[in-house]
């Protein structure tokens, strides 16, 4: 894989998981406040697991194409 296919496809991924919090991230958040967290804390904690999973997903599907 040649190193701007790869620069795109983090891009591609980043945005649409970006879009996808963004769409959800009024109705995750709630849920996780409802558990008794503060809601800044809750939306740093969306944002935390959606980047590791965007990442551990990157990570796995590049090295499966290596």
């Amino acid at each position: 894989m040649g190193r701007k296919t790869v620069l795109l496809g983090f891009w591609l991924m980043g945005y649409v998981l970006g879009f996808l919090a963004w769409v959800l991230r009024k109705p995750l958040t709630n849920m996780i406040a409802s558990i008794g967290v503060n809601q800044d804390i809750a939306s740093a904690i969306l944002a935390g697991v959606a980047g590791g999973f965007l990442m551990v997903i990157s990570v796995l599907v590049w090295s499966a194409l290596d």
